[in-house]
């Protein structure tokens, strides 16, 4: 609690996307440890005017826009005071921090993304039994994972089959992309004239024509609609579980041909990871083939952020597979309790303000639903004629 490497201010916070860089790849936790001892040279040497760490690696990493939320309503930024520095044991720390980096500098691939060469490769066999086109999308949490994949995947066999999607899309291979796209589309109507829009649109469409393989942050969870591509790596496992479900909504969708296969990496030698993979799988239902199964699960749980801190506490406080065991039971436990109170409530506001007519409505076939969409989308497409 003591030590200068993180900021005080939103310490919990900074601790959770360390925790979740050290998860994702070697190259990420690096890269933030050389920032860290970086940030400690300027504090020792009265550089440092603000403290802002937080906000720059949430911002560089890409990760979750709820922490940049956090960050400002608790006005993360602020002058540090030079007063209460003890320079002795900030040397300690760098030195600590230099070791640390020396041993994640040593290793160049990690298991893995050695791993993930596996899971490529079984999933594109069984996507060709079934028919299904050989696309797959590898969701990390860390910008510099993804740069890492890219590099590694390009070295293993998949040079001119990958192309990667994040918050900015400006990378040279992204760059050159779009210009060709700009090129193909220049007498359509794709082009809506918003750059970032159509930077994205033109890495779909290259993704569904070209690719094999895209590499995606968050960026690709929300608002892409991937439904030509039926496998989903999560390479990393978010906590949060409405961020999972995002992922495979972005595949597992009407229109959709073929069954989506999820693949989870998870560490098997950590007891609290593979305990939060159980709690995504079987208390969330998340990865069970039902399409929106877990939607009213989902909805009954508190926001993705406050979950993802109860997890962190389990990480930071257990130290013994007994204690993980028993705070994941604990927290299973107050959910299961949570979801059954918000759900028979629910069910029961139905019953009350509903009369028998709407109930027999509600029992829609599938086959009658998708008629009913068609017929929607027949309309809307006529409409849409119409106007433009």
């Amino acid at each position: 609690e003591e030590s200068y490497a993180l900021p005080k201010r939103q310490r919990h916070l900074t601790t959770l996307i360390l925790r979740k860089l050290l998860a994702s790849s070697t190259c990420a936790v690096t890269e933030t440890l050389k920032r860290i001892r970086e940030r400690l040279i300027r504090l020792r040497d009265q550089q440092v005017v603000s403290d802002d760490f937080l906000g720059h690696l949430v911002a560089e990493e890409e990760l979750e826009e709820e922490y940049l939320e956090i960050l400002e309503a608790s006005a993360e930024s602020g002058p540090i005071d030079q007063a209460e520095i003890d320079k002795d044991r900030i040397n300690e720390e760098i030195a600590e921090l230099e070791q640390f980096i020396s041993w994640a500098d040593a290793i160049k691939v990690d298991a893995k993304s050695r791993q993930l060469l596996t899971a490529l490769e079984t999933g594109f066999q069984e996507m060709e039994k079934m028919g299904a086109p050989r696309k797959a999308i590898i969701f990390t949490e860390s910008r510099r994972t993804q740069e890492y994949l890219r590099t590694y995947l390009d070295e293993q066999g998949y040079r001119g089959k990958l192309v990667t999607f994040n918050g900015t899309n400006t990378d040279p291979e992204s760059n050159g992309i779009f210009q060709l796209w700009l090129q193909e589309e220049r007498n359509k109507d794709k082009i809506t004239g918003s750059c970032p829009v159509d930077r994205r649109t033109a890495l779909i469409d290259y993704f569904r024509e070209q690719a094999e393989i895209m590499i995606a942050t968050e960026a690709a969870a929300e608002g892409v609609n991937l439904q030509f591509c039926s496998m989903v790596i999560n390479y990393d496992l978010p906590w949060n579980p409405q961020r999972v479900e995002q992922r495979i909504g972005r595949c597992h969708r009407y229109g959709q041909k073929h069954d989506v296969v999820v693949v989870n990496f998870v560490n098997t030698r950590n007891e609290a990871d593979k305990r939060v993979l159980e709690l995504l799988s079987e208390k969330f239902n998340l990865f069970n083939g039902v399409f929106g199964a877990s939607d009213d699960v989902l909805g009954s749980i508190e926001s993705g952020i406050d979950f993802e801190k109860r997890i962190l506490n389990i990480y930071q406080s257990c130290r013994s597979p007994q204690e993980i065991q028993q705070a994941f039971e604990q927290l299973q436990k107050e959910l299961e309790e949570d979801i059954a109170a918000r759900m028979d409530s629910t069910h029961q506001l139905l019953l009350e303000h509903f009369d028998e007519d709407i109930h027999d409505l509600l029992k829609i076939q599938l086959d009658q639903a998708k008629q009913r969409l068609d017929k929607v989308g027949r309309l809307f497409w006529l409409l849409t004629r119409h106007v433009l």
